[in-house]
């Protein structure tokens, strides 16, 4: 028996990580910064790699995974559904102001509690998060059936534990389902677990049009919308039951108890707002803001918006919408990875610009299917790379921390921007002004603006890191064939960690199963 003395240290090969990952690229032993997670990225040999990785892919899309995707499809229906949600306030008295400023305050409690929920996350499992979570979305649409006024500070607190029940069951189910990826597929299983909110969007869109179809609207229609979303999160439940709480691959758990406890202590001894300093990625929670603003404005204006054609339809847009992002996500997501996740970004950002800008022609449901399939383009590959950039800053103790406040960014988009597309809206009004051809081109000035922020950004960091290259690189030596299955240094420098040195990679098979955290 070798003695474990007695074992030849390990190295790691010269490969790259994920984008979004943080892993040392070196040909020499790598030793872990203090505080940091030891990972060995590396196996003694091909076939061994090739086998982990296998295995890896069929731990992520077993049964389990299937049961938390239909629950949380079921969940989407609901909140799909709830895109009505300007209707109920129409029908109690409000316009497109109060809309915005109840759905913007609606994110005050979810942004305040998100990081708990974060850290809830890391320290009593996300099952249990998710299920407690469930039971409070169902309790939140239930409240409305009390709701009289739309100036009534109870609507701004029913609609606060909404959002924040609703946030908690998508950072759960995702941080849940995410750890069981292997390392360097964090943002596939974030794209592919994510797409069962476009499955809700497919089903729930038409579930609202006919539910609102050729009725006036009612009491008992408003409370039949709420009733029936409380009904499809309860249905919910018996799936997310089946999913177990955690297994060797998850974050929460490890392989010996001791260093589960220790890993907990660790990251119970340190202060949320002392990690969020340390490892916030500042320009890409910028952007994120811009791109949560972006995303939200057509689940909370739409409805209003095609109010005043003559089919009350949004059904047309939603389902091209969804059916565009699932495809793009089972298809083209894995093989778009090769680019970086920062050009992803900027390729996103601007898609979401040209969408905007295709609402400015559209008199009817039919109108709204080309701005449907390119903003369904933009959600699928800017909301993965997004979360999976921002996630893959923080080592894995925070991974639920990381998930928790890549999501509340995006929620902080919709704080500010639903209430100032209200005010938008009720100035084009009163300066005679086509109210949303004005706020559409609006919306589209800035998101280009910021695109063109970030992509100079990003130019130079990229020569920043060039120019860090070590001057042993200038030094000529013998010429030999360069394989072309290896990226080299300098593609590799251009990928997303937030360190020079942290590289991002395009093999995924050589990478061992590395517990993650992370919806949508």
């Amino acid at each position: 028996m070798i003695s474990p003395a007695s074992k030849p240290a390990q190295t790691s090969a010269p490969t790259s990580s994920f984008p979004g990952e943080r892993t040392a690229h070196n040909t020499e032993t790598t030793f872990p910064k203090d505080g940091d997670d030891v990972v060995t990225p590396s196996f003694s040999d091909a076939s061994r790699a090739a086998t982990g990785g296998r295995a890896a892919t069929d731990r992520v899309y077993d049964f389990s995974f299937w049961c938390a995707y239909a629950s949380n499809t079921l969940v989407s229906i609901a909140a799909t559904l709830l895109c009505r949600y300007a209707d109920f306030v129409s029908f109690l008295g409000g316009d497109e102001f109060h809309l915005g400023w109840i759905v913007g305050v609606g994110m005050v409690g979810s942004l305040v509690a998100r990081f708990a929920v974060g850290r809830g996350i890391d320290r009593y499992g996300a099952k249990t998060v998710w299920v407690i979570a469930t039971y409070g979305t169902i309790a939140a649409c239930l409240v409305h059936l009390w709701i009289t006024d739309y100036r009534s500070p109870w609507i701004y607190a029913a609609r606060v534990t909404y959002v924040l029940m609703l946030a908690t069951v998508y950072s759960s189910s995702l941080t849940l389902m995410s750890a069981r990826a292997p390392r360097g597929r964090l943002a596939e299983v974030i794209g592919i677990f994510g797409s069962a909110g476009f499955a809700g969007v497919i089903l729930g869109a038409p579930l609202a049009d006919w539910l609102f179809s050729g009725a006036v609207p009612t009491r008992q229609l408003m409370d039949e919308m709420f009733l029936i979303a409380a009904g499809l999160c309860a249905l919910s439940l018996p799936l997310t039951w089946v999913v177990p709480a955690g297994n060797e691959s998850q974050t929460a758990t490890s392989s010996a108890e001791a260093a589960n406890r220790g890993r907990r202590r660790k990251a119970r001894a340190e202060p949320i707002l002392a990690t969020l300093r340390r490892y916030s990625p500042g320009p890409l929670i910028a952007i994120g803001i811009v791109a949560g603003a972006a995303l939200n404005i057509p689940q909370t204006f739409l409805p209003r918006y095609v109010a005043g054609f003559e089919q009350n339809v949004i059904s047309s847009f939603f389902v091209v919408y969804a059916l565009t992002a699932i495809v793009v996500r089972a298809v083209l997501l894995r093989s778009l990875q090769r680019f970086g996740l920062e050009r992803i970004i900027i390729g996103g950002m601007g898609l979401l610009t040209l969408a905007f800008l295709l609402f400015l022609p559209v008199g009817g449901p039919v109108g709204l299917l080309l701005p449907g399939f390119v903003f369904g383009l933009g959600h699928a590959i800017l909301f993965p790379a997004i979360v999976g950039l921002g996630s893959g800053a923080f080592p894995k103790r925070h991974r639920g921390l990381a998930t928790t406040l890549m999501l509340a960014v995006l929620d902080t988009g919709l704080f500010l921007g639903a209430p100032i597309v209200g005010a938008l809206l009720r100035a084009a009004e009163h300066w005679a002004l086509p109210r949303y051809p004005t706020m559409f081109f609006s919306i589209a000035v800035v998101l280009l603006a910021a695109d063109g922020l970030y992509a100079r950004f990003y130019r130079r960091r990229k020569r920043r890191r060039q120019s860090r290259l070590p001057m042993t690189a200038a030094v000529p030596t013998p010429a030999r064939p360069i394989p072309l299955t290896q990226p080299s240094a300098s593609v590799a420098a251009e990928s997303f960690g937030p360190e020079p040195a942290k590289i991002a990679s395009l093999s995924t098979d050589a990478q061992p199963a590395e517990p993650v955290g992370l919806p949508g």
